[in-house]
This record gives structure tokens, sequence and C-alpha cells, in this order.
């Protein structure tokens, strides 16, 4: 009878096209009756079938019995197909899996080295607890067989048995040791992996091994057992603070020596991981050594190669926080970094430089980046022009055939930078100047004037619901879940966070404010509603700080206009307050007398808000709806106090004040304790009032009375409308077509290492970054404020608007030579005395007396439960938990040296207080011979010699109560010799 072969099976899938599914389950009912056969062969040729067939997705776990019928064949190519279908597909929970024991264990056994080698193969894929605890000790035996591939296989198999059953590393580790001494490299490299593995989980175990690893890595072997000896060495240095001085003169010949890049980078690696560079900080030789991994690293960034710019970059990411010095040395390749065709690559620069940054490279680096997103949005807009230009169809043939360069072109400078780098950037920018409590910035209104720059190149806002559930196709959003994702909002806390904290330029806060609140033109992005969040925050501080505001009628008219009932809901609440704060300013203001053009004014504004408010009381908003309702009330008695007060005329002699209901009432729900800074967990500190529980209902009624509004028809008139308007607001939300993203190059330079070419990043000047119209604005004040300086130099057409009078009122200086001092000798040795920078007060965060301490108990209960994450399982796929802690030494031999302890600080505390009972028999003593000679009058010489005697037989009298207690208990005080009552007592 003809039967299929693999072969014959995978070709009569490639002609059944169209038809594989049919072709597959006529071919897997083959396999059935042929597994059943009493044809090893037959048998054999079917489970290879059904290997392949696995791999489809078609499950083969019925045929496990018939697998491990192929797995007890006598022939070899049969065996090694049952081993393979066993690693296939047996699990844990496999029922024939316990059948195998004594079929590996013959197979262990055999004479056969193929045959021994694919049963240790086979073993550790399908090994289970049990199968570990009867199959350890056969490998351990064949940890002394003749063949090294045996013995490397098995040390690595056993760590396998190991994760599985990990009291089998007590009864084996005393063989496995021996393995490091072995006469084949690799099974010594196959030993070092175990052991660096096993010291992950507990390295306390394997300290002791330290000379040994030591001597490995002197003599060398191959690079990649050399790197785990690196790797293990880093796990045990934070045990033994000894070993940092005797690594640094292997691994500095290693880095510099070496010619493998993986080698070369594990080095490196490893000293940052395991904390040896961090250790050796302070010391010359770590501090060269850092020097030297800082160089080597550096040639990685200008090699050309993606992924050593990769890994260098996470290597100086991790060293910055240790070496700031010495990896700011390099800022320039870095800098050229961000600039790099690979978005992976550039993320990574954008976090190496936010820990690069210092007050002296600050304005640079901002500006090397603020001019990237410039360069795009040019880019972006001639691009845009391009494909107008060719008639912007992609589909025309004209586009494809006349134009190709230019619609490539096009195309690729729309996807250079993604809306998600350019939201990465702006939030790198954010964080590099507030780090610190704004340590780094010198000149607040630059920033200001930066945070404006960054509003205009603020990226599409979208919706963030995908990353919490939400439905992709944008049909029943749950609003709770659904939030916008707007850089504007990190803008606008900065905007509030200066203006409450640096009072110095809390005017100039207030001008941007005034500025974002009009919404003028180049104010925000020319598309999309990126940076829109920032208005709630500029609303604010309009509100906050109204007296300050240069023109309060105009920001008023901005935040009652139409359109700002279109503003997102947590907006338009602002909205709401603050102008009704900039109202009161307006209105309560005693400088200007109550005639009739002020009276008619008022009363102008006061409509104006009603207007504004009443359609927002029925808002879906419940914010937005309490406020207009509780403001509008007050409007609406303000208006009628407004009409019932005479304004004083010109020709009447009475003199009348604006109502009091302006000028006091309104004013004093505003006015009051300046808001200050608060940290975020003082209002833990604030003690709950007597009484008071808030976990009370305000109306325990409040059940019967949401059910009697929902049967009373009357009330709910309508409701389908409302209910429908409602829907709409909450959870209809518009689609936003995805930003495609040009994929990161792959090409790789051949260039030897050289060094970079920057001449950018130092030269970027204000107006390389800024837009004109914030530099003419900088530079009209800096002519403000320096008008009246004799040293400043105008530049070439500062000088426009000064006048004659101008030049006249400037003082001249009288130049004396006569009371000049004669010359140094050595003008050279003069010392160049900087000017110091002005000091600008900062205010702290305001918090309660005690809160410090609960403060740091919180962030370290923080820190650990941030440790309690999930435990990620490794490649191998298998829990490795039960090492952890786990101890090479008997439980018993613990408890014996635990009471052994014990009984020593016992007896070391039983002889501290005979000492001490015997100290004060002595002073006792010395206190009775001093009474006996003031009684006698001896004299002088004769009372010391009577002391001295005293003393002395005081003293043989305790020595020998000592000695006597010594001999009482000779081995309890014989282990605690050469230092080990200290130890003890501690």
């Amino acid at each position: 009878m003809f039967e299929k072969s693999l072969y014959d099976l995978i070709r009569g899938l490639r002609n059944n096209k169209g038809n594989e599914r049919q072709y597959m389950v006529d071919s897997l009912t083959e396999c059935r009756k042929e597994a059943k056969s009493q044809d090893l062969d037959l048998k054999a040729t079917a489970i290879l079938k059904l290997i392949y067939l696995d791999m489809f997705g078609h499950d083969m776990a019925w045929a496990s019995f018939h697998a491990l019928e192929v797995m007890s064949s006598p022939k070899f190519r049969q065996k090694r197909v049952g081993y393979l279908a066993a690693v296939q597909s047996f699990r844990l929970d496999t029922d024939v899996l316990m059948l195998t024991t004594n079929l590996i264990k013959k197979d262990l056994h055999s004479p056969s080295v193929p045959e021994m080698s694919l049963a240790i193969n086979g073993l550790s894929h399908i090994v289970s607890p049990s199968l570990a605890r009867d199959l350890a000790p056969d490998l351990v035996s064949k940890l002394g067989h003749s063949s090294p591939h045996i013995r490397k296989k098995a040390v690595l198999v056993l760590y396998k048995c190991f994760l599985q059953s990990p009291e089998l590393l007590r009864t084996s580790w005393s063989r496995l040791r021996e393995c490091l001494s072995d006469s084949d490299t690799s099974v010594v490299s196959a030993t070092v992996n175990v052991v660096c593995e096993l010291a992950r989980r507990n390295p306390k175990n394997y300290l002791s091994l330290a000379p040994q690893l030591f001597k490995l890595l002197i003599d060398g072997g191959n690079n990649w057992m050399t790197i785990k000896l690196i790797k293990l060495f880093a796990t045990l240095t934070p045990l033994e603070p000894r070993l940092v001085k005797k690594l640094i003169p292997p691994i500095t010949n290693l880095i510099r020596t070496t010619p493998a890049m993986s080698l070369l980078y594990e080095c490196i690696n490893g000293l940052i991981s395991g904390g040896l560079l961090a250790e050796m900080k302070d010391m010359e030789e770590g501090e060269e050594l850092a020097s030297v991994c800082v160089t080597k690293l550096r040639g990685f960034l200008v090699e050309g190669d993606s992924n050593l710019k990769y890994v260098g970059l996470l290597a100086l990411t991790k060293l910055v926080n240790t070496h700031a010095h010495l990896v700011d040395a390099h800022q320039d390749v870095v800098l050229e970094c961000i600039d790099d065709e690979d978005l992976s690559i550039r993320y990574r620069a954008l976090e190496l430089v936010v820990g690069m940054v210092n007050a002296d490279n600050l304005p640079a680096v901002v500006g090397k980046l603020i001019y990237q997103l410039r360069t795009s949005r040019q880019s972006t807009q001639e691009a845009n022009t391009e494909r107008i230009e060719i008639d912007g169809d992609e589909n025309d043939m004209e586009v494809q055939v006349v134009h190709p360069s230019k619609a490539k072109k096009s195309e690729k400078l729309v996807n250079e930078l993604p809306e998600e780098y350019k939201y990465t950037i702006i939030e790198r920018i954010i964080s590099m100047c507030s780090r610190n409590m704004y340590s780094n910035i010198s000149d607040f209104e630059w920033y200001l004037d930066v945070l404006l720059q960054l509003i205009r190149y603020a990226p599409h806002a979208r919706r963030s619901n995908d990353e919490w559930g939400g439905d992709p196709d944008g049909q029943a959003v749950n609003f709770d879940i659904c939030m916008t994702k707007d850089v504007g909002e990190n803008i606008g806390k900065e905007l509030q966070n200066v203006a409450i904290r640096v009072r110095s330029v809390r005017p100039e806060a207030v001008r941007c404010a005034e500025l974002l609140l009009s919404r003028g033109q180049n104010v925000f992005p020319a598309t999309g509603s990126g940076g829109n969040h920032v208005l709630g925050a500029a609303a604010w501080i309009a509100g906050e700080y109204s007296s300050l505001l240069s023109n309060p009628s105009s920001t008023l008219d901005y935040l009652i206009h139409p359109s700002s009932r279109f503003l997102e809901p947590h907006i338009l609440a602002i909205y709401i307050q603050s102008a009704v704060k900039v109202y009161t300013s307006i209105a309560s203001s005693l400088d200007i007398s109550w005639i009739p053009a002020r009276k008619s004014t008022i009363c102008l504004l006061t409509d104006r808000v009603i207007r504004f408010l009443e359609p927002l009381m029925i808002s879906p908003s419940l914010e937005i709806q309490e406020r207009a309702v509780e403001f509008i009330e007050l409007f609406r008695l303000a208006g009628e106090a407004v009409r019932a007060q005479p304004a004083v005329l010109e020709e009447s002699h009475e003199q009348y004040d604006p109502p009091l209901l302006l000028t006091q009432a309104i004013p004093s729900l505003f006015n009051g304790h300046e808001l200050n800074p608060v940290a975020p967990k003082a209002q833990r500190k604030v003690p709950l009032p007597p009484g008071l529980d808030l976990d009370e209902p305000i109306n325990p009624q409040l059940g019967s009375l949401l059910a009697s509004v929902d049967s009373n028809n009357t009330l709910t008139h309508g409701e389908g409308q409302e209910d429908e308007e409602f829907r709409i607001y909450y959870y209809n939300r518009l689609k936003v077509a995805p930003v495609p993203s040009e994929p990161a190059t792959i090409g790789i330079d051949s260039a030897a290492a050289k060094p970079a070419t920057v001449s950018s990043y130092q030269g970027f000047t204000e107006e390389d970054y800024l837009d004109a119209d914030i530099i003419a604005r900088r530079r009209k004040e800096r002519q403000e404020r320096n008008r009246d300086d004799p040293f400043y130099i105008f530049a070439p057409g500062d000088t426009e608007g000064v006048t004659d009078a101008d030049l006249e009122n400037i003082p001249v200086l009288e130049l004396n030579l006569d009371n000049v001092p004669p010359p140094v000798a050595n003008p050279g040795m003069l010392k160049y005395t900087a000017k110091p920078k002005p000091q600008i007060e900062i205010s702290l965060d305001e918090t309660l007396e005690g809160l410090t301490q609960e403060m740091t108990d919180d962030e370290h209960i923080g820190t650990s439960i941030a440790k309690r994450r999930i435990k990620k399982r490794g490649l191998l796929q298998v829990d490795a938990s039960g090492l952890v802690g786990y101890s090479l030494d008997d439980e018993r031999d613990q408890e014996k040296d635990n009471s052994d302890i014990l009984t020593a600080r016992e007896e070391v505390e039983r002889l501290r207080q005979e000492m001490k009972q015997a100290a004060d028999r002595v002073a006792a003593q010395k206190v009775t011979v001093n009474k006996s000679k003031s009684k006698k009058k001896f004299t002088k010489e004769d009372g010391d010699s009577a002391s001295m005697k005293k003393t002395k037989k005081t003293k043989k009298k305790t020595k020998k109560k000592l000695t006597k207690s010594e001999e009482s208990n000779p081995k309890e005080i014989t282990p605690m010799e050469g230092g080990s009552l200290d130890k003890a007592n501690h």
C-alpha cells in the first residue's frame, strides 16, 4: 500500500491552491489511521506529518501516546521523530508524561552519544517537577562523562531542573561547581551561564566563587563567557565592595583592547548596571575608567550603525546619573543624534539630553529642539505648496510620471516628524526647564516666550480612549474614559506655575495670558486644535491676577465671546469663573467717578455677562450649569443695584458712590488671602472638624426623590430630545485620521569612526527658533530697559524712536586719569570676577508641620509598591520565583548556627554583667580607702601607696574571679575570640 511522506504532504498542499483546508482535513484523517498502525516506520511518518500540521494550528495532543511509542523505538531516526513530537506537543498536564521517566533514564545510560544527547535535549523541554526529581541523579552523573558535548548539555539541563525543583540545587551544587574547573572551555562557559542565572535570584550563595570566577576573567576564554562573568560580578559587588578595586584593572584592559563591539558594550553596561562606576565615583581609578567608557560610547554614536547608536545612547542615559560632567563633554554628538532618521534613536537622544542640561547649555539645547519643530513645520508647508503646484492629486498620472521627485520629496517631508514625536519634544523641553524648581533658568521672561513658541508648534490634540479600552470606531465612547491628549495642558500648567511662584515675572505671565485669550493670528497652530487646552490656565491667570491686566475690558470680551461656549467643559468652567473676577476688577474700581457714562458702561457689561451665562444654565456639564446658575443670579442683583444707584451729574453738587454690591460685596468673594503653591500631600494633614462624617449622605431621601421625578411625566416632558443632546454631547466624537509615521532607516554607514561634524547647536540664537513677533517684542523691551544705560551699545536699527533729546539726557561720566593706580607687575595674574547673577525668588510649596516625615514615608511606601510589579517570565517561559532567596545551606545547619549565636550572645551578656559588678566593687573599695585616709590624716605619699596597694589587691581578686568563670564555661567563650564578640553584640 502506498503512503504519503512528508514531502508528498507539502507538495500536495502547494498543489491544492484554494482548497488547502479540505486537503488538510483529509491528511489528518489519513494520519490518524497511520498512527494506529503497528508498523513503526509508518507510525513515525504519520507523527512527522502531524508535527508539520501542528505548526498550522492543528493540535496533535491526541497523539501523545503514539509519540511515546515512537520515542521508544530502537532506531535513531524514529526516536528523533518521537522526541521532536514530545517537544512539540507535551505539556506539564499531559497524561503520558509520567510514562517517559524510565524511557529517558534508559536513553541517558545509552552507550550512543547521539541518543544520550537526544534524551538530554528532549528533557530540557518537557521537564516537570517529578521528572526533575527522578532524573536529576542521572544528569549529575553525566557531569563526569568523557564527552564534553554531554557534560555541557547536562549542565544546561540541570538549570531547567532547578527551576522546577529548587531543592535539587542543594544536592547537586558540589558537582556543578567542579565544572568551573573543567578542561573543556564550552563546559566552563555553560557552567558560568548557569551560575550567572542562579546568582540573579540569590547572589549571596555564590559569593564564595569570586576567586575562581576572577581567575576565569583574567585567563580569558570566549567573549560570551567574559560577558557572563562581568554580569555575574555586577550582581556580586553589592555584597562584597572589595571586589570593585580588584575588578578595575582587568575590565579596563578589556575595554581598551577588545575588538569585539558586543564585549565592549557588555563590559560598559555591566559596570553601569552593576553599580561599579557609582561605587568608584570618588576614586581616581574610577574616574579614569568612567572617562574611558564615555569615550568608547562616543565612538558608538559616530560609527554610523543605528544599532550601535541606540545601545550607546542607552548606556549614556544610565551613566549620566553618576557622571553627568563626563557625558556633558560629548553633548555635540548627542545633539546630533536628535536629527537622526531613526525615530527610536531620536527618542533615546531626547531622554539623554534631559539628564545632560545645566544652567549654561539649557538655552542652546532648547533652541536646538525648537528649531527642529520649526523646520518641520516649514517643511510641511513647503510640501503642501508643492502638492498644490502639481495639482495635489496623488493618483494623477502627471504626479507619478512628470513630477515623481516632487511627489516623493513632499511625502517624505510631511512624514518627517510624527505628531507623537513632537509631543515628546515639547514634554522634554518642559521637563528640562522645570527641573529642581527651575534651578537652571535665570531668565524667566525667556522661558515664558519659549512656552508661547511651543504652543505654536503644538501637535494635533487627539482622543486617548484607545489606551483605556475605548471603541476605535468612535461609536458610543464613554466620556469618563475618553480623554483628550493635548500638550497645551502641560504648557498651561507651566505658565500657571511660573505666575504663582515667581512674583517678579507675574506681570509678564499675565501679558502672555492676555495674548493667548485673544486667540489672534499666529498664536495657535494654523491647522488642528493642538494647544487649545492652554486656554484654561490662561483664563485662570487672567482672573486670579486681574489687577495686573493691561486691558481688562478686552480680556473680558475674550472670555464672554459667543465662541467661548464651544470650548471643552473644564475650560469653559474656568472661563466663567475668570470672567466674574475680571468683571469685578473693572466694576469695583473707585478711581473713576460714578458718572452716567460709567454707569452705562457697567450696566452694559452686566447685561453682556448675563446673556453669556443664560444658555449655559442648561448645559449638560454639571460644573458649568452650577456656576452659570449661581453667577447669573448674582449678576441680576448687580444689574438691579446699578440701575437703582443714581449717577453724579456735572451740574449737580450731590456725590454718589458706586453700589456697595460692586465695590465691597462681590469683591469680598474673591479678595482674601493670596493663593500660594501648596504641597500635593498637605491636604491629608488637615484634621477633620468634629462631627463631620464624609461618608454620610447629604440627603438620605435622594433615591426616593429621583424615583419620583422619573415617574412624573410632567417633569420629563421633552426628555427624549434632551437625552439625544446629552448623548451627542458626551458620547460622540470626531474621528481623527491617523498620522503616518516614517519607518526607521536601517542603512549602515561603512565609514570608520570619525569626529562628528557639529556646528549648529552652539551657534543657535533666539532668531533661529523664536518667531519674528516675539523677537521684535523682546528687542523693544530690551531697548526700553537699557535706554538710560550709557554703556549699552544699540544694534543697527535699534535706535529707531530715539530722539536728540533722549541722547542729550544720557549722563556723561568725567574721565579723570590723575588718580590712576600704577600698573601691576604681572597683569596675567589678575583674576576676573564674574558679575553675580540676579537672585530670583521662587515660592516653595506650603505645607503643614510634620508633613515632611509623612511624605517621606509615603514615598517609601510608593516605592515599595512600585517594586511589587507583576513578575514576567523570561525567555525560558518558566517561573524562577522558587530560586529567589533559596539558600544552599541545609535548614538544620541554619537552625544550629542560629542557636549557637543565641547561646553566645547570652554568654557574652552574662560575662558583661559580671564585669560590671566587679567594677562596681572596685569603685566602692576606692571610696572606703578615701574615707579612712581622711580620718587617719595620712601624708600624701602614704595615702598614695595605700591606695595603690588596695587597687592591686582588688584587681587580683577580680582577675581570679574572671579566671574561674572562664574555666567554668570554656566552650562558650572559645567561639567569640578574634573579634567575634563585637559581631555577636551587633
